[in-house]
């Protein structure tokens, strides 16, 4: 009796470890205050290459519109990779899933003089060649 006392213990020592490594499932709430629609929302571990997209094909309004997005990974660090209607994109990088729950997309800084002026004079010479 004890041996079976004994193997049973063993076999329950071994597949706990087992039972733990699947993948956890975060939730992240998700609220766009910035002017523009978010596009794109995607989570990788920090300084990975591949990410995972969360919104899958939805859009979020900016203006307050909120989402829960899901996650599944077994890493509490990501880095979100935030893409906007208009083209611009924003970083959030090192953000803990294990510790926030939420995160509120706040408006980009405006764009500098310089950049202003070199996207005016790219639809000036848009425009100029395409009267021609």
């Amino acid at each position: 009796m004890s041996r079976l006392y004994v193997f049973a213990l063993l076999a329950t020592v071994v597949a706990l470890p087992a039972a733990y490594a699947r993948e956890r499932t975060h939730y992240l709430y998700l609220v766009n205050r910035a002017h523009d629609a978010i596009v794109s929302v995607t989570a990788s571990p920090v300084d990975a290459e591949d990410g995972r997209e969360l919104l899958a094909g939805t859009r979020l309004a900016g203006g307050g519109e909120a989402v829960t997005v899901q996650l599944d990974s077994d890493a509490c660090v990501h880095d979100l990779h935030i893409a906007f209607a208009n083209g611009r994109r924003a970083l959030y990088p090192a953000f803990d899933l294990c510790r926030q729950r939420g995160l509120r997309v706040m408006p980009l800084p405006a764009r500098s003089r310089e950049e202003r002026l070199a996207s005016g004079a790219a639809r000036v010479q848009g425009e100029t060649a395409g009267a021609d």
